[in-house]
């Protein structure tokens, strides 16, 4: 006698530690597929990260909770599955989501479930990210060779399979109608019509996309700001940091001067503490942080994602380095984990990486204060009162207006421009 089937609603749980919604961005099963528990069954996008869902029990699916591209609540229904035997779990006991790790300092690992998801026979092996890319770009991963380091496919292979597909000779007798939009099918995203010449286009504004606009919405309205600009002799630094990098030269090492601005900021916190604090109006008090923890703003495809180097003042310029660097790789591969994006108590936006030379970064609450640095470059500065050629860099600081004001706002810059000018300062803390 078989064992009764029964029947389990799978809801979207938590996979962000807050975060009330995600985006269903592809479908690994479709509805009459048989898995196991720990199967990864779907990819979800939330505001920082791409995540891998695994199924909660070995079943069979009957039901898709929503279409890829589709936004689905916290809770709402993410895909219902029939098990024998035994009841299945409640949804209390439901497994997190797979999400990628990574020690400082090496390469991410996955877990075994999202390693064997995607060894799997005929899965292409690509990060969510190059899968992202491949989609919107039309490229079958299935056809490409991976040229990466296990075999994988890169964002590189993608976009030259597409710029390929660009440049194929294309040969027709008479203009043809536009091609039909083709359904939605679980596991792939409608396909967007066809615009016409001049015609205005529209996405939805979702994902990190709609994370940055939350936020820089919340931090406009509500941080009154003040700002203060400066440029400083950058030659010394510069020369530190090439003397670092002979040294280790021999290890195929390389600082950038990232990790400088981090140490100088560091110090500067800790000289001014009210810029290492936090703003709590519901309760009419100011927090001052023990630890500077130092938010990195990270460029990726679909935005800016700050990491976090936690307690900064702990660690060596070196370790720094290797954090950054490795935090970075894991930003723009949207797999950082929610406690490397949280907790910053002072945000650096080095946006002269960029070749942008002087900016005004915003204030992220509940922080309290923001450095921006510009691109070093070459200029004319008085040196002894008489014309010289030096590496020069702008710096720019905005902080709330709410509790620092203009005395306090050129005492701190007055600190982090003596560390920069003078790196050899750094080396005594």
């Amino acid at each position: 006698m078989s064992a009764p089937a029964h029947r389990y609603e799978f809801t979207l749980p938590d996979v962000g530690e807050g975060l009330d919604k995600g985006v269903v961005l592809a479908w690994r099963v479709a509805e009459g597929d048989a898995v196991k528990a720990d199967q990864i069954i779907a990819e979800v996008e939330t505001d920082k990260a791409i995540v891998e869902i695994p199924a909660p029990v070995t079943g069979t699916v009957i039901r898709l909770g929503a279409r890829a591209g589709e936004t689905l609540a916290v809770g709402e229904v993410l895909a219902v599955f029939e098990t024998a035997g035994a009841a299945a779990p409640p949804p209390a006991e439901s497994p997190a989501p797979e999400r990628a790790t990574a020690s400082l300092g090496s390469a991410p690992e996955r877990s075994d479930t999202a390693t064997a998801a995607l060894a799997r026979p005929g899965r292409a092996r690509a990060s969510p990210a190059t899968r992202k890319l491949a989609r919107t770009r039309g490229v079958d991963l299935s056809a490409l060779a991976g040229t990466g380091s296990r075999g994988q496919i890169t964002r590189e292979d993608v976009e030259h399979a597409a710029a390929g597909a660009d440049r194929a000779p294309r040969i027709s007798a008479a203009p043809s109608p536009p091609p039909p939009v083709p359904a939605a099918a679980p596991g792939r995203p409608a396909a967007p019509r066809p615009a016409a010449a001049g015609d205005d286009t529209t996405e939805p504004l979702t994902g990190l996309r709609r994370q940055i606009a939350l936020n820089m919405d919340l931090a406009w309205r509500t941080v009154p700001h003040i700002f203060t600009f400066e440029e400083i002799d950058a030659t010394e630094l510069v020369r530190a940091r090439e003397a670092i990098n002979r040294e280790l030269a021999d290890e195929g090492r390389r600082l950038s001067v990232l990790p400088f601005f981090v140490k100088a900021c560091v110090a500067a916190l800790q000289a001014h503490p009210r810029f290492n604090a936090s703003l709590d109006l519901a309760n009419e008090r100011i927090v001052y942080h023990h630890r500077c923890n130092i938010g990195i703003a990270t460029a990726t495809p679909d935005g800016l994602i700050v990491t976090v180097v936690a307690d900064a003042d702990t660690k060596s310029l070196a370790a720094i380095a290797g954090e950054i660097d490795t935090l970075a790789a894991l930003a723009r591969e949207r797999r950082v984990t929610v406690a490397q994006i949280r907790g910053s108590t002072f945000t650096i936006s080095n946006y002269g990486s960029y070749g942008a030379w002087m900016g005004t970064p915003i204030v992220r609450p509940p922080e309290v204060a923001i450095a921006g640095f510009g691109q070093i470059r070459d200029a004319v500065v008085p040196v002894d009162g008489a014309p010289a050629v030096r590496r020069v860099l702008p710096i720019t600081v905005a902080t709330d207006h709410r509790l620092n004001d203009g005395e306090h706002l050129g005492a701190f810059l007055g600190t982090l421009t003596r560390y920069l000018s003078e790196p050899v300062r750094l080396l005594a803390r």
